[in-house]
């Protein structure tokens, strides 16, 4: 049972002072289990984070996981999950309360009015970002694939857009991906 809470314990520290996502919780998880306790040898903790890497999500959780499994089973998974969600989970409660209680004031409008079109640029930037890496890549104009793709593209663009400024026009996005699906697995080869 003692170990347990170490663990539990350990990953409570790495979730609260984690600041800056999964990548940099890296360093705090390697610190307390290698450094710290010895749970792991760094050749260890290099081959969980490779496994981690292989699977989808937070790189930080799965780590919790897959070494407090190590250490403790699945009690030990739940241990270090469970230390590594708490710190946030709480900090998004508390937030949350907070800004039920304070969102018609003027500053929290302010704040939400100040934060919308950041969001939208932000937002934006990945597109075009996975536009250019996924439609654009080694694009060759000469090939029917690259027009056909080009054309998807286009028209679910204008969809889109369609959508969000027309208000009496409405196709679900779902539908839009389902055409997409069916055109690329007809034409695309």
């Amino acid at each position: 049972m003692d170990l347990l809470w170490k663990i539990f314990y350990s990953f409570l520290k790495t979730g609260t002072f984690g600041f800056g996502g999964g990548q940099a919780t890296i360093p705090l998880i390697q610190e307390e289990v290698v450094e710290k306790h010895a749970w792991l040898t760094e050749e260890q903790f290099i081959d969980y984070l490779a496994m981690g890497n292989t699977l989808p999500g937070p790189i930080a959780t799965k780590m919790s996981v897959i070494i407090g499994y190590d250490l403790g089973g699945y009690i030990g998974a739940a241990a270090a999950l469970l230390g590594m969600l708490l710190p946030s989970t709480l900090a998004i409660l508390i937030l949350f309360q907070l800004f039920l209680e304070y969102k018609d004031t003027a500053f929290v409008k302010g704040m939400q009015a100040a934060a919308k079109p950041v969001v939208v640029v932000l937002i934006a930037g990945v597109a075009f970002s996975m536009a250019r890496s996924s439609v654009f890549s080694g694009v060759d104009f000469a090939t029917s694939r690259t027009w056909i793709v080009f054309g998807l593209f286009t028209v679910a663009t204008i969809l889109v857009l369609l959508n969000e400024l027309v208000p009496s026009f409405n196709v679900h996005p779902a539908l839009i991906i389902m055409v997409s699906l069916l055109i690329g697995g007809l034409f695309i080869r």
